[in-house]
C-alpha cells in the first residue's frame, strides 16, 4: 500500500532541486526514482506538478506518493540527554527541550528526539507511527519545549491516538506573550488553515479547521503577559496562531510574531507544554503530569513577581 508523505521547506533549505530534496528526505529511495516518480506526477510543490528541477524556495509544501515496496529503516540511537517524567511496560512522558525537532525530516536527519528515544528505550518503542516515527503519538515544534507522550507498546498506541482524535487528552500550556489580553479569561474560537502565499505559516481562514484554545491570565507587568492555554483541538501552530491573530503573540515567536521577538526571548519561542492530563490507556487510571518551567521563562517570571510586590506594596 502506498503512502502519503508531505514536508515544508524551512528557511535556509532554499535552491535545492526537488529530485535532490526527495532523495536526502528519504534516503532509502534513489535520486534516480524520484525523478521517475516525479515525472510520473507521485509528487506535487505547493499543490501542482512540477519537474525535478524545480528549484524549490522556503515555505513550498512537498507531497509525495511513497513507493509501496519500500521498507523505510529507523533512524539511529543517538546519546542524546532526555528526561522521563512517568514510565511503565506501555508508555512514557519525556519532556522535550527547546530546538529539538521531534522525528528525522528534510534537513535533520539527525539529533532529533526520535534518535534520543531510540537509544533510552532501544526496541521497547511502539512501531505503529512507522519507521521514522517510532514511539511518535503527537508532536511539539521545533521551538517549543515540554512534555510528550512516546508509547512502547502497539496497543497503547493506537488507544491513546483515538484519545487525541476524540479530545480526551488535555493539554495545558505556559506562554509569554506581548501586552496584555482584554479579558483574563477566554475561549478562542477561530478556523486555521495553511497560508496560501507562505506556505510554512498557518493563519486564520474561514474555510479552516475548526480550533479553539481557552486561555487565561496568570500574572502581567503591563508589558508582558503570563498566559496559561488549553488546547481543546490541536491544529498546526494553533496556540501561536491564536494567540497572534488576538494581539498578543508569544514572545520568541519570529514566524507569527515579527522581528521584535528574536531580540526579546534571547533564544526559543517562550511556549511550554507544561501538563498533561488523561486515563490510562490499559488501567484506566488517570495519569497526570506536570512539567516546570524552563530557565529562559525565568527573566521574565522575576517581572512579574517584582511587579506584584510593587502593586502589594503600593
Amino acid at each position: 500500500m502506498m503512502s502519503r508523505e508531505s514536508f515544508i521547506i524551512q528557511a535556509g533549505q532554499g535552491g535545492v532541486r526537488l529530485d535532490k530534496a526527495l532523495a536526502i528526505r528519504f534516503p532509502f529511495v534513489s535520486r534516480e526514482k524520484w525523478q521517475a516518480r516525479i515525472k510520473a506526477g507521485f509528487v506535487t510543490v505547493n499543490d501542482k506538478e512540477a519537474l525535478p528541477s524545480r528549484k524549490l524556495q522556503p515555505g513550498d509544501l512537498i507531497v509525495a506518493i511513497m513507493p509501496d515496496e519500500i521498507i523505510q529503516e529507523q533512524p539511529l540511537p543517538e546519546l542524546i540527554p532526555i528526561t522521563v517524567l512517568y514510565e511503565d511496560e506501555w508508555f512514557a512522558i519525556v519532556e522535550k527541550d527547546a530546538g529539538i525537532v521531534v522525528h528525522p525530516s528534510f534537513g535533520h536527519e539527525t539529533g532529533t528526539l526520535v534518535n534520543a528515544l531510540l537509544s533510552r528505550f532501544s526496541d521497547r518503542l511502539s512501531e505503529a507511527g512507522g519507521a521514522y516515527r517510532p514511539g511518535i503519538v503527537h508532536r511539539l515544534d521545533k521551538g517549543t519545549s515540554g512534555i510528550l507522550i512516546v508509547t512502547l507498546d502497539d496497543q497503547a498506541h493506537d488507544r491513546i491516538s483515538r484519545s487525541f482524535r476524540e479530545r480526551n487528552v488535555e493539554r495545558y500550556y505556559d506562554a509569554i506573550v506581548y501586552g496584555v489580553p482584554d479579558s483574563d479569561r477566554a475561549m478562542i474560537d477561530l478556523p486555521i488553515g495553511r497560508a496560501k502565499v507562505e506556505r510554512m505559516r498557518m493563519e486564520i481562514r474561514a474555510d479552516g479547521k475548526p480550533s479553539q484554545t481557552f486561555f487565561e491570565v496568570v500574572a502581567t507587568d503591563g508589558e508582558y503577559t503570563h498566559v496559561k492555554c488549553r488546547l481543546i483541538t490541536g491544529r498546526t501552530h494553533q496556540i501561536r496562531v491564536h494567540l497572534a491573530y488576538i494581539g498578543h503573540p508569544v514572545v520568541g515567536d519570529l514566524l507569527y510574531g515579527g522581528r521584535r521577538s528574536g531580540s526579546d526571548a534571547h533564544g526559543y519561542q517562550l511556549l511550554h507544554a507544561s501538563r498533561i492530563s488523561f486515563d490510562h490507556p490499559i488501567t484506566k487510571k488517570r495519569i497526570d503530569v506536570n512539567s516546570p518551567l524552563p530557565a529562559r521563562f525565568e527573566p521574565f517570571l522575576e517581572k512579574f513577581r517584582a511587579n506584584s510586590a510593587q502593586d502589594c506594596g503600593s
